[in-house]
């Protein structure tokens, strides 16, 4: 919104996210998949948006079919392409409800990184309570569009459904002063409507006009001028070195036509259109979609769509100057029309996998037999015959539909002759699915028969990543008794991992496992199918020598990675979305640093998601020994240790450790190994080890874990032993523990423990000498990152110093703080 309407200017990712909506429309001519899957259809599923359609001019659809990692189009949101004959879709708005809120966003930007950001744009934000005329306007919009004969959509429901809800909307609402209005171009010409709003208000005193694009000749600023017999016009110019518009032609319009530019000016690419008209007592704003140019503002070949409204006259929204003109470089047409283009809109049936319907979008006959292909990123293809009727409408019955139907980035291709026309295939039935969308139930069957795909995989991350503290409760029992399994005749080895039933689900997924209330007998079933796939995750099931093949890649298969290149393992993780899913569920523990049983559960859903993605699926044996480590001194870190009862994160952290130590081949660097590792428990148990304790935390087969598959070549693994070793070794808390009770009894402080082998563990061991070392060294306050002595916050270098090795030297005053609390 402007400056004078709102201090902060709202991005479009705080609009997405202001409440829970349900339904979602965004018109746009250019158009970014990667943009809106990563910043918009996000944040619209978080709210649990469960009804978004994004609709595309065909030149940002046909664009949208060679970007490479869109795996959501077709299956969490429509695209549906929008064609003229000689103009352009180029309204941009988003429009989003629920039973009780609206919100209509109307500007210049379309669903890009640019649009939405990168550029300088100009959106308005309409709601009911103030601009009901608006809503009621916008019902009256969409309407338009579905009668125009010309305009041609690949499906055309949302229009009604839109527009009554925008009708309803205004219903409620009301139109508080100053009346705020749309204006669009499909009925009558833009500049036609202002000259009829403007006539009744009397002289134009000046017209000021900022718009990236105008005619090599200025028509359509000069027929806007004379229209509204605007006295004198003024055309804003950016900071670069040329102007689109013709000044030097606007010379002999009989008006004079400045050059001005904004007082603060803007840095960006300046995107945005604007034009202000002033007259004796107010001024009206016009902002929107429409550009300066004759195709926008004077014909109704375009979409175009704006936002009216009155102003007072002072202050002005934009402070302008007097500027030079720049030198003139007409500026690149932008593609218009659907030509000799050809697009297709297709889905799969919602009743009938079978069943393949579409159109397809032509300006040319297109009655007749074709040829039909569809391609999956992972290869997979069907092609068959497809009769188009004289609307393009055709549909195809075949069974071997129904495998391509349970994929996602899939495209359709019809070739006749010379001709060919792309487009996505949409899956109706994921797209009538609620709150889960992609993964389904076959996703979530595949998963537990260990057949999964990449676009299971995908799906389950994603969806955990956005769901995850629904289900926490299923991730906090621990792993009972494992069956010991049994080679069978040399077949895979079957594990057996048992966790504590939770039937019947008494718990509210949504209270974080904090509160009780009925659920649905389908959220029932759900949940025992989510607690079956984490026994999967701890390996359940058979046991793999080798990870899964990927079945399933994120691209084209024409754009394929080359045969004689595999994918690293850094890839896969990204194309997987596992490197997503972890940022993800790290934020949630950030997040949640009050509330420990939260951060507990999303701990081991972490690191069993993590592990057994890198171990069972990527084969990835480095990146999940690397993992590991870094996960156990985080869990140790945040973690809480029941002593009540035995967590799963409890089995986890003491299992880690022994796999981690058992792991180190080096007998010196063992040891040192060991220290860290019992030291982390310590701060996990907030205090001494008990061995027997821990033993009985273990995991009692390392197979239903991660530990067998980190040593591969089925070998044997006494992690009971690995543990106790591990508790044997001293601590650094322990050494400087012993240190100073040794020092203050005068006793001679051995040189030789591990936690004076540094540089500076070798100057606090000097420090410890004599009988005044009291003066040189102190101990900490349980949580202090200070200086004991003059309490001055250590720097970033010493405060990690100090939270690894436990002692620090003070940079001001050169003494030693030691942290002996457990």
């Amino acid at each position: 919104m402007p400056d004078h309407e709102r201090e902060h200017t709202a991005s479009i990712a705080e609009f997405l996210a202001a409440a829970p909506w349900k339904h979602a429309l965004l018109t746009t001519y250019a158009l970014s998949l990667s943009y809106f899957e990563s910043e918009v259809l996000r944040p619209l599923l978080q709210v649990g948006c469960d009804d978004i359609w994004l609709i595309v001019d065909a030149e940002g659809y046909r664009a949208s079919l060679f970007e490479r990692r869109s795996m959501r189009v077709g299956q969490e949101y429509r695209l549906i392409p929008a064609a003229l004959p000689d103009g352009l879709l180029h309204a941009k708005s988003i429009y989003l409800c629920n039973d009780d809120e609206d919100l209509l966003l109307v500007g210049s930007g379309n669903v890009t990184f640019g649009g939405h950001g990168k550029n300088a744009e100009v959106f308005e934000a309409l709601v009911p309570a103030s601009a009901a005329n608006a809503f009621e306007d916008f019902a009256s919009y969409l309407e338009s569009v579905g009668s125009r004969p010309d305009i041609r959509l690949g499906r055309g429901e949302w229009i009604d459904d839109f527009a009554a809800r925008a009708r309803r909307a205004a219903a409620r609402g009301q139109s508080d002063e100053p009346v705020v209005r749309l204006i669009h171009s499909l009925d009558s010409p833009v500049v036609t409507q202002l000259q009829e709003r403007l006539a009744p208000l009397g002289p134009c005193g000046r017209t000021i006009i900022m718009s990236p694009y105008h005619d090599p000749d200025g028509e359509a600023v000069e027929t806007l001028l004379q229209s509204i017999d605007a006295a004198r016009g003024a055309v804003s110019v950016s900071l670069g070195k040329t102007t689109p518009f013709p000044f030097a032609k606007a010379v002999s319009w009989g008006r004079p036509v400045d050059a001005v530019s904004m007082v603060e000016p803007e840095s960006r690419f300046v995107h945005a259109k604007w034009y202000e008209f002033e007259f004796a007592d107010e001024r009206i704003l016009l902002t929107g979609s429409i550009n300066a140019t004759r195709k926008a503002l004077t014909t109704t070949d375009n979409i175009e769509l704006g936002v009216l409204r009155s102003l007072p006259l002072t202050p002005p929204p934009i402070d302008w100057e007097k500027a030079d003109q720049p030198a003139f470089e007409p500026a690149a047409r932008l593609p218009s029309g659907l030509g000799v283009q050809e697009i297709v809109y297709a889905a799969f049936d919602r009743m009938n996998a079978h069943r393949l319907h579409g159109q397809l979008i032509s300006g040319q006959e297109v009655a007749g037999e074709w040829q039909l292909r569809l391609v999956q990123a992972d290869g997979e293809s069907f092609s068959s015959i497809a009769i188009l009727d004289e609307q393009g409408r055709f549909s195809v019955h075949d069974p071997a539909l129904e495998l391509l139907s349970s994929f996602a980035a899939v495209q359709i291709l019809l070739v006749r002759g010379m001709r060919e026309a792309r487009g996505w295939v949409h899956n109706e039935m994921l797209l009538s699915v609620g709150a889960r969308r992609r993964l389904t139930a076959g996703a979530l069957s595949r998963l537990m028969r260990r057949e999964e795909t990449d676009d299971d995989i995908q799906a389950l991350l994603d969806y955990l990543s956005i769901n995850a503290e629904q289900h926490l409760r299923l991730f906090d029992p621990p792993v009972r008794h494992q069956d010991p399994g049994a080679d069978r005749n040399g077949q895979d080895r079957i594990v057996s991992a048992h966790i504590d039933e939770l039937a019947p689900l008494t718990e509210n997924p949504a209270s974080h496992g904090t509160g009780h209330g009925a659920v649905t007998r389908q959220d029932d079933q759900f949940e025992a199918a989510m607690l079956r796939l984490r026994r999967v995750l701890l390996g359940h099931g058979r046991v793999r020598s080798q990870p899964m093949e990927t079945r399933g890649d994120s691209t084209l298969a024409e754009e394929d990675l080359a045969q004689s290149r595999k994918r690293t393992p850094e890839e896969d993780r990204k194309a997987l979305g596992l490197d997503d899913f972890e940022a993800a569920i790290t934020k949630l523990i950030d997040e949640a640093n009050d509330r420990p049983e939260i951060v507990d559960r999303l701990l081991v859903l972490l690191v069993e998601v993590s592990m057994w993605m890198r171990l069972a699926r990527l084969g990835d044996v480095d990146g999940a020994h690397d993992f590991l480590s870094n996960w156990f001194f985080k869990a140790c870190r945040f973690g809480h240790c029941n002593l009540d009862r035995i967590t799963a994160l409890q089995q986890h952290v003491i299992t880690a450790a022994a796999t981690l130590y058992a792991l180190v081949r080096n007998p010196e660097a063992r040891r040192s190994v060991g220290t860290s590792l019992h030291d982390s428990l310590e701060k996990f148990y907030c205090g001494a080890v008990n061995v027997e304790q821990g033993l009985a935390q273990l995991f009692p087969d390392p197979q239903a874990g991660f530990s067998g598959l980190l040593f591969g070549d089925g070998k044997v693994i006494d992690l009971q032993d690995a543990l106790r070793e591990i508790l044997a070794i001293r601590t650094r808390r322990q050494q400087l523990d012993d240190a100073l009770r040794l020092a203050t009894e005068g006793k001679e402080v051995p040189c030789n423990w591990e936690i004076f082998s540094s540089d500076i563990g070798q100057a606090l061991w000097d420090a410890l000498q004599g009988p005044y070392w009291q003066k040189s060294v102190k101990r900490g306050y349980p949580g202090m990152l200070a200086c004991a002595f003059d309490y001055f916050i250590f720097p970033l270098h010493e405060s990690r110093q100090f939270q690894r090795l436990r002692f620090t030297r003070c940079i001001h005053c050169k003494r030693f703080t030691v942290d002996t609390n457990p």
